[in-house]
């Protein structure tokens, strides 16, 4: 069996490669199409790298990317002419996996989305576009739920995959110990993201919130060690260089990877809004989210998304009431977590909320409290199975049976 693949980022190519392996464990699976390191480690035919699509920010900030979308078309085009796949999994990004789905609708490829875009953002665009050309939907968050059911689209809730990542057993203790750090030191955790453009836009903010946040310690409490953990692809000197040139006489400390091991050493963390904020909450540790958009990216967010619900995928799911969470209610509900974006998005502000949750104290107790919650939340339906992986690729492996010619 083959499959087109296409997973433009990291952390869609690492799920995707997952769910490939398990999926060949049922049947020998060739692949091909868009992915990374992961990808290309099982054995896919990488028509492009997703390095060369990396970016996040506005719409200014992608406009370099065209060509290279362009290109990727014109060579999927090329293979699907030569010969059709059996199916397609696309994994999350929206803006690339969404321009390809009606070529491969075109060539009547079966298509199973899996980790789908934010539809209760971008709405009816994206909707409609997931209607026409997919065949199933393969959803990590429970809420989406009653938005697909609303329009008919076919689709499985499968559990969240980072159920199988995170070590949920792991101690703080433990997580110090394999860091190297005291035992009795204070830590704060602070995740600016895993790409480049991201960094860019965060790193900044974040070092300023942290200098306001050590301010408010109490002089009698001890100052805590800044951990920040560097995907592969960032330069931890210049993280480091960021905060060490705000904090005088403070340690910091940059690591490669071991996102898990260094959230779960924390008294509490300062996230850039994405997955990291899920891992956080699986581990129990209060946190902060913050986001710093560029210009542009600000003002498509103001004036053409208009969306006005809770950005922070914890929020989205720790909320009872998913219609009030998603801001279709006369009022948004108190996010579990903070969410520091637009006009709030202030290194005074996020310092503010940060201090309230480091300290023992009620925030600190009613923040871990909610999130003690996740992972009953993220679970996988009991008929499904107990890992994520499985339960998609059991489906993934109906459809593609299902529509062979």
């Amino acid at each position: 069996m083959e499959i087109f693949v296409s997973a433009g980022e990291a952390s869609s190519d690492t799920h995707c490669a997952q769910l490939i392996q398990e999926l060949d464990a049922r049947t020998k699976i060739s692949t091909f199409g868009l992915g990374g390191n992961e990808l290309a480690r099982i054995g896919t035919q990488l028509l492009m790298h997703n390095r060369e699509l990396a970016g996040a920010g506005g719409p200014l900030e992608v406009l370099g990317q065209f060509p290279k979308r362009r290109q990727l078309k014109r060579q999927l085009w090329s293979r699907l002419v030569e010969k059709r796949p059996d199916g397609a999994i696309l994994v999350d990004t929206g803006e690339i996996n969404l321009k390809l789905a009606p070529l491969l609708r075109h060539f009547q490829i079966p298509t199973v989305y899996f980790i789908p875009p934010k539809l209760w953002v971008w709405r009816s665009g994206r909707i409609s576009k997931i209607a026409k050309n997919i065949d199933l939907v393969l959803s990590i968050l429970p809420f989406e739920n009653k938005i697909y059911e609303r329009h008919n689209i076919p689709f499985q809730y499968v559990g969240n995959p980072l159920l199988d990542e995170v070590p949920l057993k792991l101690t703080q203790s433990e997580a110090k110990a394999h860091l190297q750090i005291d035992p009795q030191q204070r830590v704060l955790t602070v995740l600016p993201g895993s790409r480049h453009n991201e960094i860019r836009l965060q790193l900044d903010l974040f070092a300023e919130s942290v200098q306001a946040f050590i301010k408010r310690i109490p002089g009698s409490d001890p100052k805590p060690l800044i951990l920040i953990p560097a995907a592969q692809i960032i330069n931890p000197a210049l993280i480091e260089e960021a905060f060490q040139s705000r904090l005088p006489g403070i340690a910091v400390k940059v690591v490669k990877g071991q996102s898990h091991v260094c959230i779960k050493a924390a008294q509490a963390a300062l996230i850039k809004s994405g997955t990291s904020t899920l891992e956080a909450a699986l581990l129990q540790v209060p946190m902060v989210l913050a986001y710093h958009s560029s210009r542009s990216a600000e003002w498509v967010f103001r004036h053409i998304v208009r969306y006005r619900g809770f950005v922070g995928l914890v929020n989205l799911f720790l909320e009872p009431n998913p219609e009030a969470a998603l801001g279709t209610g006369s009022e948004l509900p108190t996010p579990a977590v903070p969410e520091m974006i637009l006009d709030r998005c202030k290194p005074e502000l996020i310092a503010e909320r940060l201090i309230e949750i480091y300290l023992e104290g009620p925030p600190r107790e009613q923040m871990i409290k909610a999130l003690s919650r996740t992972p009953f939340l993220l679970l996988p339906p009991k008929q499904l199975g107990t890992s994520p992986i499985q339960a998609a690729a059991n489906a993934a492996w109906d459809v593609f049976r299902r529509k062979a010619p």
